[in-house]
């Protein structure tokens, strides 16, 4: 069997770029992820106003020598050591098949999903034409219009860079804020093909088989509807830890991974940072997280 990495780091998103670009390494270390390349699935928005630390970051980062990366790679499992100074061993499903990686410490960093419309439990038909800013961003990537008319829903800096990047191809947007205090910058600078509109609360939506019209709230009695073939629906997001419910470590009420000022999580020698921890579709505390992780590898604080 091959010998054990030192650290294996799962995830290749704004967290675990910063903790490299930081300074992050050991002797011997590989790195993970499912997209074919760094940056996360806030990539395809950048650049972006409100995103410029981000997209520097993604745009310069040069992955250390002495690192193995694997892409197109997918951690489905993890078996953490039985024993002290065991190695943890995490389960990766390549287009070729599955392999058990070996490590004496992980570095949990496979980020966040966004939150679906299904999941958010809103009334009303199943149609076409409901998708997560992410699919919309894949689309854009081949060439395709998610749809003619289209609604994007949410209050973050990621769903206006959403909204503006649709606008900017040449379709028809409106931009519903979901309630709570949008960033500033969301409100102003709207373009011919992008309108905005206060926040308002999604109730409803019809049509089959695709998205014809969807109803929203403001206060008691007060109501709206908008004509749209497609809704983008970005209000929050969800930490990515179903792959790990049979691994023993400890999550919250809300399904993010526990971990101490040390970033261990209930495992020793396991480590977690970015929005597996701190759940954001605006990656909120990613950059911070990454280099305090890298300053406390670092100096051997771990």
């Amino acid at each position: 069997m091959d010998k054990p990495y030192t650290l294996a780091i799962v995830g290749a998103g704004i967290s675990a770029l910063s903790a490299l670009r930081a300074g992050l390494s050991s002797e011997r270390t590989i790195l993970l992820d499912y997209q074919e390349k760094p940056g996360g699935f806030l990539r395809p928005a950048l650049p972006a106003r409100g995103f410029e630390d981000y997209a520097t970051l993604i745009q310069t980062s040069r992955l250390p020598g002495q690192l193995t990366a694997c892409f197109n790679a997918t951690a489905v499992g993890l078996a953490p050591a039985i024993e002290d100074g065991e190695p943890h061993t995490l389960l990766v499903r390549h287009r070729s098949g599955v392999e058990r990686i070996r490590a004496y410490r992980l570095l949990l960093a496979c980020g966040g999903l966004e939150l679906t419309r299904e999941q958010a439990q809103i009334p009303g038909s199943r149609p076409a034409g409901i998708m997560t800013p992410a699919l919309a961003h894949q689309l854009l990537n081949r060439g395709y219009a998610p749809g003619q008319r289209i609604v994007v829903y949410g209050s973050s800096r990621y769903t206006l860079a959403t909204a503006r990047r649709l606008a900017r191809a040449g379709l028809f947007v409106t931009l519903v804020h979901s309630p709570g205090l949008p960033d500033a910058s969301i409100l102003i600078d709207p373009s011919p093909s992008l309108n905005i509109l206060p926040p308002a609360q999604l109730v409803s939506l019809a049509g089959f088989p695709r998205l014809e019209r969807l109803t929203f709230s403001r206060t008691p009695g007060e109501s709206f509807s908008l004509l749209a073939d497609t809704l983008v629906y970005g209000t929050e997001m969800r930490a990515n830890t179903g792959w790990l419910k049979s691994s023993g470590l400890a999550l919250s009420e809300q399904g993010a991974i526990k971990v101490d000022q040390h970033y261990l999580t209930s495992v020793p020698g396991i480590y977690a940072i970015g929005t597996l921890v701190s759940p954001s579709l605006d990656h909120t505390d990613s950059l911070r997280m990454g280099r305090e992780f890298a300053a406390l590898f670092s100096e051997g604080s771990l």
